[in-house]
């Protein structure tokens, strides 16, 4: 304002630069907008130019926000006693008092234990309203400016703090405050018994409820620390999953075998003998320990490292000595020697033993399984014996004896015969006869699962000549008996059924044999002529029960034959070689080939 007249006062163009009152017809300041008295947006002291023709200079005036009600302690006018101080703005001095401190309560903690009963927090303290300071007025029209004394400055409120509320009977304990002295002696860990205490009774605290106590002290002033809520919750969950690792850590050690003795015996042969059993499903290590515990072995981990580049261990039953070598009790258990109720039934197998013409007598089923069972162990004897296999055959109803709904009838007409459940034990190998079971349980097991395998091989599917079950297993016992090489099953079961179906009598060696002492391949004299219902020599259509045991060859060839018109067959040498003919005029011929070859004596020219 160089080229302005320091003299000058603000005329009609001043108005913009002074922030006054614009008509509405011209544009609005761009600068900020003029704030009224009370405004709540004003922000500290603002500067307002008063511009009157009758004032001898500017009138400067300091405004700051004002109170809603009342009137306003902060404002002020001064004026000022020359041009020069007119355009310099300062602020008036004045002292901020620091606004009053209240002491803010920390949330409600949740009560672990019964606490004494407390009373309602105390009364609020309100709050120390400030004097408002009266305005000072000018004295006369020249404005001086204004004589400002600082006032003392006010000391803050003091923090009240409640003192302690007695217990609330809600879920939550009420603020408590806990004051602190010096020279106190330390606080006493107390622990509350629980809600559910009975009355009156002394309650000794847990190691948790020790643990619970997190021991935080109150601070001096009334502040209540946070406390560690879920400390308890914590603790617990800890303690947990350390027992689970240890107790999973441990059971894992245990299974691979870290904590397990290795001890083992010297010994080949030992002594005494023990009946051991190995499940079907059973491991190296399930066995090892059956052995150690009944004391063949030493350890469970010696047999375990015996057996781990050694040979397979068979399920079934074991004779086995007491304290051998885990390499023995390996070896003995790998053979058959000391297996206990394992036998082998084959093809064409009849119940009873049968004498040969050479003199040798072949062992029937009943003997083999006698035979499997019979042992003698430091706890005892085990087995059957065949006379109790025969009358169990023979006595036992078809539900104890477990027979098929199929062969039932059949059965139950024959009761008295042993005889009448030949054919329903099934050929194969039979690895776990338990001989801990009576007669009646031994041949129950065996029948029960002989049924399975007649139902996988399609004895139950039917067959072309629309034979019954029970007269399709008839039929295949006679082809077991008869057919030597696995060709000649179908042609023999095809002959058989087309003498069936012509109603001739089969004439089969194998059922005069079947009832015979003497088993022969050329059939004569009393065998021929025994007039009883198996020898169908003397009575047309199928013998009465099936002749011997059954495999797989012989019922496939059963249900499905070959095609041909064959009604003879005649086998003409020890391997077995078998002439099939339409014909009695080739039957004969075949017949002599068999005595050319010395296999016939009868009948031959």
């Amino acid at each position: 304002m160089t080229d302005q007249d320091p003299t000058s006062r603000p005329g009609s163009d001043d108005s913009r630069r002074y922030f006054t009152d614009r008509p509405a017809s011209q544009a609005p300041n761009r600068h900020r907008r003029r704030r009224g008295p009370g405004d709540p947006t004003t922000t500290g002291s603002i500067p307002i130019v008063r511009v009157d023709r009758t004032l001898p200079d500017p009138t400067i005036e300091y405004r700051t926000p004002e109170p809603t009600e009342g009137e306003s302690s902060y404002f002020e006018v001064r004026y000022r006693s020359s041009d020069d101080s007119a355009m310099q703005f300062t602020d008036p001095q004045w002292t901020q008092q620091p606004p009053p401190t209240h002491a803010r309560p920390e949330p409600p903690a949740p009560r672990r234990h019964a606490q004494p009963p407390q009373a309602p927090p105390g009364e609020p303290v309100p709050e120390v309203q400030t004097q408002p300071t009266q305005r000072v007025a000018p004295v006369s029209r020249h404005a001086a400016p204004a004589t400002f004394s600082p006032r003392a400055q006010q000391p803050p409120a003091e923090s009240v703090v409640a003192e302690p509320a007695e217990a609330h009977d809600s879920a939550f304990d009420v603020l408590e405050s806990r004051r602190e002295h010096v020279g106190e002696s330390p606080r006493e860990t107390r622990v509350y018994p629980p809600d559910d205490a009975e009355s009156g009774a002394e309650y000794e605290p847990s190691a948790l409820d020790i643990l619970d106590d997190d021991g935080d002290d109150p601070v001096v002033g009334g502040a209540m620390p946070a406390r560690r809520r879920n400390k308890r919750v914590l603790v617990g969950v800890g303690a947990v999953a350390l027992i689970l690792v240890l107790v999973v850590g441990g059971l894992g050690l245990k299974w691979f075998g870290v904590f397990d003795s290795r001890t083992d015996y010297d010994s080949a042969t030992g002594s005494g003998a023990v009946l051991v059993e190995v499940p079907a499903d059973a491991a190296i290590r399930d066995v090892g320990q059956t052995l150690a515990d009944a004391g063949v072995v030493g350890s469970k981990r010696a047999f375990v490292d015996a057996a781990e580049n050694g040979p397979g261990v068979s399920a079934g039953f074991y004779d086995l000595p007491k304290g051998i070598s885990a390499k023995s009790a390996l070896e003995m258990m790998s053979g058959t020697d000391k297996r206990v109720g394992r036998i082998i039934v084959p093809e064409g197998l009849q119940l009873d033993s049968k004498e040969s013409t050479g003199g040798n007598t072949r062992p029937g089923i009943f003997e083999m399984i006698s035979k499997a069972t019979t042992i003698t162990t430091d706890d005892g004897d085990y087995g059957v014996s065949v006379e109790q296999l025969d009358d169990a055959a023979a006595q036992a109803t078809p539900d104890e004896l477990g027979i098929p709904s199929w062969a039932k009838q059949k059965v139950q007409k024959l009761t008295g015969d042993h005889r009448r459940i030949e054919g329903l034990i099934a050929s194969g190998a039979w690895e776990d006869i338990d001989p801990r079971l009576d007669a009646k349980q031994i041949l129950r097991e065996l029948i029960t699962r002989s049924e399975t395998r007649y139902t996988a091989w399609g004895l139950l599917d039917g067959n072309d000549a629309k034979l019954s079950p029970y007269d399709a297993l008839t039929v295949a016992s006679i082809v077991e008996a008869e057919a030597r090489k696995e060709d000649d099953f179908p042609k023999v079961a095809r002959v058989i059924l087309n003498r069936l179906d012509r109603d001739q009598r089969l004439e089969m060696d194998s059922t005069a044999n079947y009832t015979a002492d003497v088993r022969a391949n050329d059939l004569h004299g009393d065998a021929y002529n025994d007039d009883n219902e198996w020898n169908t020599y003397k009575h047309n259509g199928l013998p009465l029960t099936p002749i011997g045991a059954v495999g797989d060859r012989a019922l496939r060839a059963t249900e499905d034959p070959a095609n041909g018109s064959w009604l003879y067959f005649v086998t003409v040498d020890e391997d077995g070689t078998t002439l099939f003919a339409s014909t009695f005029e080739k039957h004969k011929q075949n017949r002599q080939v068999a005595c050319r070859n010395k296999f016939l004596k009868v009948g031959c020219e």
